[in-house]
């Protein structure tokens, strides 16, 4: 079977090129065909345009080891939100999922953006640290923070915008 497979590979390979410079010349025109603009706006010089009314944000998901979860969200509400709010920063919105591969959904919002990226430690870090610091103490918090990330089988996160299409989710939050 994999002879085979090999063999028709092999077979079509001398086709190959031509057909991959037809197909991804016929796919770049059926591109320019979907992005022509009107006649009358052809004579212009294209403007910059930027996203108005955006909230950028953070995606987190969390898979928590298996019976860990009911641990993990008792770090989190008893130790992580009272220091977040301490630290008079952004509480992230919290969706306890309820079907799929995933356990906890964060959804925070990025009040600059995709540059909050650029941080190795963000002045919000810092805040949450020294929160943290007078709350429970450095070595505490250490170890709760070493605990929690021990309870942690897999996470994945993902930016995006909220806003240009229905309400944008925001840092006002409901207390």
């Amino acid at each position: 079977m994999t002879r085979r497979l090999a063999e028709r590979h092999d077979h079509g390979r001398s086709q190959s090129l031509p057909r991959a410079l037809f197909s991804t010349f016929g796919l770049a025109l059926l591109g320019l065909c979907l992005l022509a603009t009107p006649a009358q706006a052809q004579d212009e010089d294209p403007e910059p345009t930027h996203y108005e009314d955006v909230t950028w944000n953070q995606v987190v998901l969390i898979d928590f080891k298996s019976g860990k979860e009911g641990r993990a969200m008792e770090i989190i509400e008893n130790r992580f939100l009272p220091v977040v709010k301490k630290a008079g920063n952004q509480i992230p919105r919290t969706v306890e999922m309820q079907t799929g591969p995933w356990d906890l959904m964060l959804v925070g919002v990025m009040k600059d953006g995709p540059s909050e990226m650029t941080w190795e430690t963000s002045p919000e870090e810092i805040e949450n640290m020294k929160a943290a610091k007078e709350m429970f103490g450095q070595e505490k918090m250490e170890k709760i923070s070493d605990e929690y990330s021990s309870l942690i089988a897999r996470s994945t996160s993902f930016l995006g915008f909220s806003g240009q299409h229905g309400a944008p989710i925001t840092a006002q939050m409901p207390e």
